[in-house]
């Protein structure tokens, strides 16, 4: 029959404890930069060790033992630290390479250009809609310069009737822009009384 290993008694734990448990946080705070981080890993390890005593004998170096296990616990939090550090700053890299694309994009942004694409979109989105000859008699009027007369004999219709579609298209040009009137009225201008 073996003999059963004597353990690790309470009061050698505590002595230890008292004597280096200030000294270790030291140690782990040269390190961590920390206090409450360095309290935490050197607590961890005297916890670790009273947990697992059963497994050491009584002429264990609980001080060596201790400080080996605050040095392996320092090294994996700041090893988890870099590994956060690094993230952090691909983050920021991306972070800061898309607000120079946004700040080069707005250099480059032209209110009026961005203006006249939505116009001629909502434009063309207009004729889409406009009945064939609707169209056609607008087209001709602003964009030919033809008289009411020369659309009416093009198309075969009385002079009454083109006055008919241009109020029409008009119309349905107002409906189109009227979210837009008060931005758009100088540009109004230009592209369809011009």
């Amino acid at each position: 029959m073996t003999k059963k290993q004597e353990t690790i008694s309470s009061a050698d734990f505590g002595n230890v404890f008292s004597e280096y448990y200030p000294r270790f946080i030291e140690v782990a705070y040269r390190y961590v930069r920390d206090r409450h981080v360095a309290e935490d890993l050197v607590s961890d390890s005297f916890t670790a060790l009273w947990e697992e005593r059963e497994r050491f004998g009584k002429e264990l170096n609980i001080p060596a033992y201790v400080l080996t296990a605050v040095k392996n616990k320092c090294l994996n939090h700041l090893q988890k630290r870099l590994r956060h550090l690094e993230l952090d700053k691909q983050h920021n890299n991306i972070q800061r390479r898309l607000v120079r694309a946004d700040i080069h994009s707005l250099k480059a942004c032209s209110p009026e250009q961005l203006i006249a694409r939505e116009m001629a979109e909502i434009l063309e989105q207009a004729f889409n809609r406009m009945p064939d000859l609707t169209r056609k008699i607008f087209m001709g009027s602003r964009y030919e310069d033809k008289t009411y007369t020369e659309l009416a004999k093009e198309f075969g219709i009385s002079y009454t009737h083109v006055n008919f579609e241009m109020r029409r298209a008009l119309k349905m040009l107002r409906e189109a822009f009227k979210d837009y009137l008060h931005l758009f009225i100088p540009l109004l201008s230009v592209v369809f009384w011009n």
